[in-house]
């Protein structure tokens, strides 16, 4: 990606060069910023990113933005969201950043606002990042998986509240497991038939679009974390 460079080690001499306490630059996995390609933020946008913290992807694309336009960063972790905006600060987004504490499901049942976009990155059981977080790899049994895709069910009729007539709802995992990623979705358009999935042509390289259309990441392939997403457009009335 044009914004990134790729660092393979040596990342401590970034941090102490203070490039990041600057404001220069962000770290974040090139997968991370393909779901901002897929969000693709236009200036003049106002943009809802529903689960914002620790908002490497917020400040990404609040800086898309070029100055105009806003970006409402909601999270129910308040300690978390304090840092994203610190972060904001940091990087002189934040006039450009509102952070939101709450839980998204009573948010958008209270909230009369509505977004160009919306972003559902949403929790999940990170198979896409198990290299990372090996915490991630004993805490794994069925049950958890269950309780998770029946959130990101919640959280995606939440979110599709907050959505303009003729907005986009993009979706987005950091797992690479068809029933947290497909499945959702092609439940959720059954759910919500005003919604239309849009393939991601386009907005990110041919190899990471799958069949369906969708944005696809995965550590074997593309040495890259795994994520996914999917953007759904909703219609005019």
């Amino acid at each position: 990606m044009d914004e990134f460079v790729r660092i393979r080690e040596g990342m401590q001499a970034v941090l102490q060069a203070g490039l990041l306490k600057e404001g220069m630059c962000a770290v974040q996995d090139e997968s991370a910023g393909f779901v901002v390609s897929v969000v693709d933020p236009q200036p003049g946008e106002t943009i809802m990113d529903c689960c914002a913290a620790p908002g490497g992807k917020t400040l990404f694309m609040a800086s898309r933005l070029a100055g105009q336009g806003k970006v409402s960063a909601l999270d129910i972790n308040k300690g978390r969201l304090r840092i994203l905006m610190e972060a904001a600060k940091c990087h002189n987004l934040d006039d450009i950043i509102t952070d939101i504490h709450g839980d998204l499901r009573l948010y958008a049942k209270e909230s009369t606002v509505k977004y160009d976009k919306v972003l559902l990155d949403a929790p999940c059981s990170g198979l896409g990042v198990l290299s990372k977080r090996a915490d991630l790899r004993w805490n794994r049994q069925f049950e958890d998986l269950e309780e998770l895709v029946c959130l990101q069910d919640e959280l995606l009729d939440s979110a599709s509240l907050l959505v303009k007539p003729g907005g986009v709802l993009i979706y987005s995992t950091c797992s690479i497991d068809h029933e947290e990623n497909e499945n959702r979705v092609t439940t959720f358009v059954q759910r919500h038939p005003e919604f239309t999935p849009q393939g991601v042509h386009g907005y990110v390289p041919a190899e990471f679009i799958t069949d369906d259309g969708f944005y696809s990441s995965s550590p074997t392939k593309h040495s890259l974390d795994g994520a996914f997403a999917a953007r759904l457009v909703r219609s005019m009335h």
